[in-house]
């Protein structure tokens, strides 16, 4: 499976290098046939917030409703949570969405 280059039209990008490519303002990878810079659209920034914005409210809820002597398993969840949400955006830039031509651009 791989992605199409905004620039070229070159199905080029593997799920990989399409997940590791950045969001909407960062630089980018260059694509391997034409050299310019792709990174993953305004899609995977939305998805983003909402899942950072979800696992703070679940992190705040694991916070104030566990006691003190419950800190493990409450530090466990919390941490748990994070990774999780680092999944998901991870997963999301993966396998959803297209790539496009970044914002920021580096002289």
């Amino acid at each position: 499976m791989k992605y199409t280059c905004p620039h070229c039209g070159e199905k080029t990008f593997s799920p990989l290098q399409k997940a590791l490519a950045g969001s909407y303002r960062s630089v980018g990878k260059p694509c391997p046939k034409c050299g310019k810079k792709c990174c993953n659209g305004m899609a995977s920034i939305y998805f983003d917030s909402i899942v950072s914005i979800i696992a703070f409210v679940l992190i705040l809820i694991i916070y104030f409703k566990f006691d003190a002597s419950q800190k493990m398993q409450s530090s466990i969840l919390i941490v748990a949570i994070i990774g999780i949400s680092f999944l998901l955006s991870f997963l999301f830039r993966m396998f959803f969405g297209k790539l496009v031509e970044p914002i920021r651009r580096m002289q």
